[in-house]
Parts: structure tokens; sequence; C-alpha cells
């Protein structure tokens, strides 16, 4: 009788001892957290066990490059339940990089580039990685390219007079530090399609090393030819690493069909233009909104964005109709507007609502 009681006592002293140790889970998100070394130090850790001394170290990897980041964080206080890494200890935490390109634009930047990354999670008992492996989980995340680098001038398919124009561009989201440009110019033949001729054809312009996202004409550059088509594309890099590249737009030197000279197009809608990026105001901002109350005075003010502490002064005074309104903003006579610089309208229309337009500002030609 007193045997079976030991084997019975010594079964559940087992089970005891089993449910008692302790489980380790990582809870990550490379999607979002996997971005920038700064967010891989927000992983959750879950403890089903009591208050453990440990460490933590995180290895990222590429899988062509191979690894690119290695994070040593010395010892804390890992709590029961859920948490994330004390502060004070991602505060002495110590980051390695591989030495490849890769590691060397996140070791510059702060940010991972587009790959296919896996993130390791190896937790250690005590005071250093040397001690007992308590838990180890990798996730595997293709990350996407930046954000679409948005062209802005010359407009796509546009038809413009200047033989020497200046292009325009969106900067890299999320923003890079050291982050280059390169913008190339190519001439559209017969019958070629823009991607095409940006393959095949002779570079007018092959400028690298663009700091700002704007490139005004080359000097040693010949000028453009009028009733010819060009094509344009810039990208975005680091140490020779591209991280993201824009559409390919074109454009036709054509002085007879200038698109600055008023066509009925220009006026394009406001509802249109606030959901795009840059609008180009050529000396004046044009645009069409449709009044369905009373006719009234267009309820509006311009912000300068290049110098924010720039007053924008003397706005003319604009009157709408009901009904359909082609709305022509004259700023060629306002100092307040210098040339190349970025602005934002606030509109209140007449039913009340809100609407912003970011624009350049360009001389009239």
């Amino acid at each position: 009788m007193k045997k079976g009681i030991s084997i019975l006592l010594t079964t559940l002293f087992g089970l005891f001892c089993l449910q008692g140790k302790a489980q380790y889970t990582f809870a990550f998100m490379p999607e979002v957290q996997g971005r920038s070394i700064d967010n891989i130090y927000k992983v959750r850790i879950g403890n089903t066990g009591g208050i453990v001394t440990a460490n933590l170290r995180i290895v990222v990897t590429e899988a062509h490059a191979g690894a690119v980041v290695t994070i040593d964080i010395p010892q804390f206080q890992l709590m029961s339940g859920v948490g994330t890494v004390p502060p004070a200890a991602v505060y002495h935490a110590t980051v390695g990089f591989g030495t490849n390109k890769l590691a060397t634009v996140i070791r510059q930047s702060g940010y991972f580039p587009e790959g296919d990354y896996e993130y390791c999670f190896q937790l250690y008992e005590g005071v250093n990685h040397n001690n007992e492996l308590l838990a180890e989980q990798c996730f595997s995340y293709e990350l996407e390219p930046f954000s679409n680098m948005q062209l802005i001038q010359p407009y796509d398919e546009d038809k413009i007079c200047d033989k020497r124009p200046s292009f325009n561009w969106q900067p890299l989201i999320p923003a890079v530090n050291g982050v280059e440009y390169r913008l190339l110019l190519v001439e559209v033949k017969d019958r070629q399609q823009p991607v095409e001729a940006l393959r095949m054809n002779l570079a007018i312009i092959n400028q690298r090393q663009i700091p700002m996202p704007m490139l005004l004409y080359p000097s040693i550059a010949n000028e453009l030819v009028e009733g010819k088509q060009y094509a344009w594309q810039v990208s975005a890099y680091q140490n020779d690493l591209v991280l993201a590249q824009s559409e390919i737009w074109s454009f036709t030197v054509d002085c007879e069909k200038d698109s600055t000279k008023l066509p009925a197009e220009a006026f394009r809608n406001i509802e249109d233009l606030t959901k795009g990026n840059f609008y180009i105001a050529r000396g004046q901002l044009l645009f069409s909104l449709q009044n369905t109350y009373a006719a009234t005075d267009l309820v509006y003010s311009i912000r300068c964005l290049t110098k924010p502490e720039q007053a924008i002064k003397k706005l003319p005074v604009i009157p709408i109709a009901g009904g359909y309104n082609q709305v022509v903003i004259d700023l060629s006579d306002n100092s307040s507007f210098k040339d190349g610089y970025y602005y934002i309208m606030d509109v209140t229309l007449p039913d009340g609502t809100r609407k912003q337009l970011r624009f350049i500002y360009k001389q009239a030609e």
C-alpha cells in the first residue's frame, strides 16, 4: 500500500514539475517591426513561469546577402506574462553588422531595404549567450520595396516648350540618411515604347549623386529637340544598392501645343488634384470645381512648405459662380512665391468640405 502511494506521489510531483517549467514565446510582426532596427527591439516575449534573469540575441539574415545584423541585449529581468525588453537593456544593446553592401546600408540608415529576411530571436538564461538557451524562434518575411517614388515634372505625356527643363520628383519614403538619386533621360525613337527606350538608347542625361528630389537641366547636356519624345526615370540608391525606382514617364517638346498655354484639360478637377502628390503651378493655379450653392468668393489660404516662416500675403479674391467653375489663381505678380518652392493651399468649398492641394511654384515662361 505504501509502495503504491509512493509511486502516485512521485508521478504527481513529476507532472507538477513538467507543468511548472516555463515556456517562452515571441510575438513579432516582421511586416511592421522588421523595417528598421529600432522597431526590432519592440518584440514581445511571453513567459508562463516566474521572473527570470535572461539575455537576448537577435540575428537578422537576408537570403542573398547572408547575415546583416546581430544584436546582443544584455541581461534583464523577464517578468511573468507578456512584455517587451526593458528600455534600459535596449539602451545598452550591442549591434553588429555584416560585411556586405546591404549591411552597410542598414548600418547607415537604420532601415532594412527590400529583401527576403529572417529574424531569429534567441533567449538565453543568465548574463550572456553562453548559458542555457531557453527559447529560439525565427520569422521569415519578404519586405516589399519602399513606397513608389512619384515623378512630378515634366508630367507624363505632357507637351512642353522648354528645351532645358528641370525635373522634380517625390523624395524616398521612408526617408533614409545619405540617400542619393539617379536620373536617366533618353530619346524615344519611332515605334519604341518608353521602357524599351530607357533600356536600349544612349542616355542624354545619366546623372548620379543627386542629393535632392530635383535636377536642373545639366549645362553640359545638349538641349532637347522640338518635335521629339523623351522618357525619364529616377532611382534612389545608397552605396550602389538601389532602394526604389519610379515609374517611367514620357513627354514631348512641342511649342505649338505647349500644355502650359491653358488648354481645357489644364483645369483638372480639384477632387482629383487633392488625391495626387504635387501639382505644378506655372505662374498660376488652374483647377475646376462644382458649386451647387449661390455665387460667392472662394475661401482659401496658401502656406509655404519650403520656408514655413514665410508669410503669403495679397492673395487675389476669386469669385465663383453657381455650377461648374474653371478657377484661375494668378500668382505670377506675387513676390511671396519663389521658383521651385513647395506650397500647400487650403480650400473650403461652398458646401463646407475642406481640401488641400500641394504644389510646386514655377515661374511662367
